[in-house]
Formats: C-alpha cells, sequence, structure tokens
C-alpha cells in the first residue's frame, strides 16, 4: 500500500488545460487497468462479494 499522499505527487500550479489532460490521462490509464484485470477482479469479487452473472 501506499504510504505517498496523492496530494504530494499531483502538480498544483497547471493550467486549466494541463489539468483536464492530467484527469482524461489518469481516467483512461484506470479503465485500462481495470481491462487488464477484468479476470482477477471478478474472480476476487465472486469469492469476496456477490457479483451479478453476465
Amino acid at each position: 500500500m501506499m504510504d505517498t499522499k496523492l496530494i504530494d505527487i499531483l502538480p498544483e500550479d497547471i493550467s486549466d488545460e494541463a489539468a483536464y489532460h492530467l484527469v482524461n490521462f489518469i481516467s483512461n490509464l484506470a479503465v485500462e487497468i481495470e481491462n487488464h484485470y477484468f479476470a482477477q477482479l471478478r474472480r476476487h469479487s465472486k469469492n469476496n462479494l456477490e457479483w451479478p452473472d453476465f
């Protein structure tokens, strides 16, 4: 687990456009990570939570 606080690694003085691109990149990265680990996430959730069958 990370001990670093998110606020410590995010840039503070960036333009509105740079903030937009940063958030867009991080959002897309999160989607790609979820897609990559989907089977593992589903298996974990199925073992620990109720997961609907698709």
